[in-house]
């Protein structure tokens, strides 16, 4: 134990400390089969998706793995070289985007992951060598109807969030009958304030911003809320927009109702999309490590989101320390939290499952921030806000405050900063963000377990000729070990297994070389070609003996169900 975690520390420093970023790129321009310079609607991902497996049908599969609420597909590009052995006897990584409808870079992140991958196969000798000898499964969206709602429906920056199943939020017996509105039919969900001498907001050093009074100030204005009407005529605005279900707080990790966990669901995987990830996921066992993009506020976070990590074995804290601080190299200005601790309690989410459940390292990165802090005093306020829309977006990115007339509620004026704005990247700027964090996934891929045989050899037992040694030197070459500590500690991982075979040769005994004795040999009689011998830690070698009777060819497999499948053979000669 006292050796394994040394050289946990000694991989950790390895990660943080090396000097070389070993995934470099080559100098020569890229291929472009798609561009990354706008967003793409529901239609327009399924067809840039198409395209990529129509270019490279040889090293990619797509496949629906499930329909949304309103019946749109999710579909699920698989990238490997089927040359070098099955999908499934492959170490794989899982990557998703757009859980949250308006969070929608994370699906052009995936795209352009898949296009790097494609395209830079033949030049990257890394690149290569991760899809020969790796299996990456991409779903650009797992909530494809509360993207194309965001991308062709009037909203604020903040909705659509959920899916799209129908739900009583304000609880009168009605679903979704008051959602916003927009009023001046100008595609945005804008504020809406209406001048007010006891109001409790003022005019700021800027005229389009807003700022509360103090306790003896009087106000100029009341703040009424986003744009809308009150259509079920309770008095209120806006409090029962379309759909009601945060897939993040869906899934059975710490799943709480939703009294306690806004969005959760009825109960857990209620919702088609989050059941369509999890069973993709339980019938594909050898994926070894999960990322999925969300927005915003340049973030790396890892679970847990529902408690502290007392529940989080030390030496995969270690590893994901090690991940993480190099994610902060690689995405500048982003910072590695733990949800729970560092941001708020999270219940139902993915990442929690994926880790806790699933059992394997678990990240989602919180894609982009427009904050500048042009002063650097550490915060960043509402003038530096304004100031990077006018000098970066030639001040589109705000609406001012212009009068309307409201039917309900009189005169008003309606502002503020349109739906694309504050949480994700102009399009100008939307290659880097998409570059940047999909090294960071090959990155952490480049991680992954990977079993190898090293070397396979026979020797002859003296005094019997028909009876051999054969010892099979396995290394695991990835940094990470064949399973995570709380895989093993909830017992999810299946064991790494030795298995022996020959048409004339049956294995005898069976032990690791730690226990080559006679008796220790001899607990394994009862089927010695078969050997379950726990987990190999990350970049760690073992070797297992087996006593052999018979002639001819063996043939050696060894499986991890993370780590992947080596075979090699040998002739028995004396």
């Amino acid at each position: 134990m006292k050796k394994h975690s040394i050289l946990l520390c000694l991989v950790a420093l390895f990660l943080l400390l090396s000097p070389r970023d070993s995934i470099s790129d080559s100098s020569d321009p890229p291929k472009r089969i798609l561009r990354f310079d706008h967003y793409y609607d529901y239609d327009g991902l399924r067809k840039a998706l198409i395209k990529l497996n129509s270019t490279y049908p040889a090293t990619t599969r797509l496949k629906s793995i499930g329909k949304s609420y309103e019946g749109r597909d999710i579909w699920m590009l698989t990238i490997r070289n089927p040359k070098t052995g099955p999908d499934k006897e492959k170490p794989a990584f899982y990557v998703d985007g757009n859980t949250h409808g308006n969070e929608i870079q994370g699906a052009e992140i995936c795209l352009y992951l898949a296009h790097f991958l494609l395209t830079r196969y033949d030049d990257l000798d890394w690149v290569k060598k991760l899809v020969d000898e790796q299996v990456f499964y991409i779903a650009p969206t797992v909530n494809p109807d509360g993207r194309e709602a965001f991308m062709k429906e009037p909203n604020t920056p903040h909705s659509s969030r959920s899916n799209r199943r129908p739900y009583d939020n304000d609880n009168d017996g009605d679903e979704d009958e008051d959602g916003y509105d927009d009023l001046d039919g100008d595609g945005q969900i804008l504020q809406m304030r209406k001048k007010d001498p006891n109001g409790r907001w003022k005019v700021g050093a800027d005229p389009r911003i807003m700022e509360r009074c103090k306790a003896d100030e009087l106000g100029q204005y009341t703040m009424l809320g986003w744009e809308g009407l009150d259509n079920d005529g309770d008095g209120r605005f806006n409090e029962d927009p379309v759909g009601g279900v945060d897939l993040n707080r869906n899934f059975p990790s710490n799943w709480r109702p939703r009294h306690q966990q806004w969005g959760a669901g009825d109960y857990p995987l209620s919702e088609p999309e989050t059941r369509a990830t999890v069973e993709f996921l339980e019938e594909h066992r050898n994926v070894a490590a999960i990322q999925s993009f969300h927005n915003a506020g340049n973030m790396i976070l890892r679970p847990p989101g529902s408690e502290d990590d007392r529940n989080v074995p030390r030496g995969d804290l270690r590893m994901y320390d090690a991940l993480g601080r190099r994610g902060e190299r690689m995405l500048p200005g982003y910072r590695y939290l733990q949800t729970f601790k560092d941001l708020y309690a999270v219940r139902g989410a993915f990442l929690d499952w994926g880790y806790m459940r699933y059992g394997v390292y678990s990240f989602s990165n919180e894609i982009w921030s427009m904050a500048q802090d042009y002063n650097k005093n550490g915060r960043v306020d509402n003038m530096e806000r304004l100031r990077w829309n006018d000098e970066m977006l030639k001040g589109k990115g705000f609406v001012k405050w212009t009068e309307y007339d409201h039917p309900q509620l009189g005169k008003i004026e309606l502002g503020g900063w349109t739906k694309m704005t504050p949480r994700i990247p102009p399009t100008w700027q939307l290659e880097e963000v998409c570059y940047r964090n999909a090294r960071f996934v090959l990155y952490h891929a480049s991680t992954m377990p990977r079993v190898q045989i090293k070397s396979l050899t026979s020797k002859a037992v003296p005094g019997d000729n028909d009876l051999f040694r054969v010892t099979a030197i396995v290394e695991n070459e990835g940094f990470m070990a064949t399973a995570t500590k709380i895989a093993q500690q909830i017992q999810v991982s299946q064991s790494d297994r030795a298995n022996i075979s020959g048409p004339s040769a049956k294995a005898v005994a069976v032990a690791l070389s730690r226990d080559v004795t006679k008796e220790a040999m001899l607990q394994n009689e009862r089927r010695p070609w078969r050997f379950d011998f726990g987990h190999i830690p990350g970049q760690s070698r073992i070797k297992v003996v087996w006593l052999v009777k018979g002639k001819g060819t063996v043939n050696v497999r060894i499986r991890s169900e993370k780590g992947g499948t080596a075979r090699r053979s040998i002739k028995l000669t004396p």
